[in-house]
């Protein structure tokens, strides 16, 4: 029996779930509109995720690239945390991750030195995390941080390409394309021509 991780898992139960569906004339219809480029289309805003330029900022990034592992690392050659502008959620000023980054990546070196003499930015994929664990075991609140990095990719944060690794074919914009279903009259309309806000 193959192991199944958590990744792949969300990924096929989100296609399971859309092949549940896959009689539905609704679905059918909508995955039409999304082929047709009815439905808005989920392209990431040019330069959108913010680069990291700091050794702190270093960290994180390599943080975000081992709790959901980019292209490089991942078997499929998904896109991770890093392409879903994880490193954004971590340095914004509305959430609390940025006042503890500097104690965060302080605390990854620390424990990356003491279990495997390097610091985090110089261990591989396995040993990071490794670190990730004996760190969370130190600091428990560490666990909100992880969530919330696989948040920004699995919840289409700032931009879409874990919901397209997911499955998701995206809003239909109020079924203003499916009459049946909306008494003939839009429930909502674009935002604007890339399907992201003003």
């Amino acid at each position: 029996m193959t192991q199944l991780d958590r990744r792949r898992f969300l990924r096929d139960a989100g296609g399971w779930a859309l092949g549940l569906l896959a009689g539905s004339a609704a679905l059918g219809e909508l995955r039409a509109a999304a082929e047709e480029g009815r439905v808005y289309p989920r392209v990431p805003l040019p330069d959108a995720c913010v680069p990291p330029e700091t050794d702190v900022e270093r960290t994180l990034a390599a943080i975000l690239d081992t709790v959901v592992p980019g292209p490089e690392l991942d078997p499929e050659g998904a896109p991770g945390a890093l392409e879903a502008c994880g490193l954004n959620l971590m340095l914004d000023d509305g959430f609390p991750f940025r006042a503890y980054a500097p104690m965060i990546a302080t605390l990854m070196d620390q424990t990356a030195r003491q279990a495997h003499g390097k610091a985090f930015l110089e261990l591989g994929y396995e040993p990071r995390l490794d670190v990730l664990v004996k760190a969370e075991d130190k600091l428990p609140l560490l666990r909100l941080a992880y969530r919330a990095i696989r948040s920004a990719f699995y919840g289409g944060a700032y931009n879409g390409l874990g919901l397209d690794y997911l499955g998701y074919p995206g809003p239909n914009l109020g079924y203003r394309h499916l009459p049946d279903f909306s008494f003939r009259r839009p429930v909502c309309t674009e935002a604007s021509t890339t399907g992201w806000l003003p």
